[in-house]
């Protein structure tokens, strides 16, 4: 997994139309260190097929009516953990959104690896 420069993620924020908040610029920068977590942080820089953000984006917006205020940031079996305009991190299955929210991606990916039993 690669760990994508400052440019690569102006970059990456402008082809997404979407403003990464400091939390997720950090979780990127970290390498997406979710610990044991059985998850697949989606990835900005040459990601590999399953975990392709670009990717991921489009379908969920094409297929599952992701809301545009919604970037998707990890895949779970199909549904996404997603940030939103605020910074906080909310889970969105293809059934639309749940009430699981987090204030921000730290305090998600710390849940995450505890989850994980870490």
């Amino acid at each position: 997994m690669k760990i994508p420069t400052d440019i690569e993620i102006a970059e990456a924020q402008e082809k997404l139309g979407f403003i990464f908040p400091p939390e997720y610029v950090a979780f990127i920068k970290s390498g997406y260190d979710l610990g044991n977590a059985p998850l697949e942080a989606l990835e900005i820089v040459d990601p590999p097929s399953y975990a392709d953000i670009y990717e991921a984006l489009v379908s969920t917006r094409k297929f599952y009516d992701l809301p545009v205020e919604l970037m998707p940031i990890c895949e779970n079996n199909s549904d996404y953990y997603c940030i939103n305009e605020n910074g906080e991190v909310v889970y969105w299955s293809h059934n639309g959104i749940s009430n699981e929210k987090w204030i921000n991606v730290t305090t998600w990916a710390k849940q995450m690896v505890l989850e994980a039993g870490e």
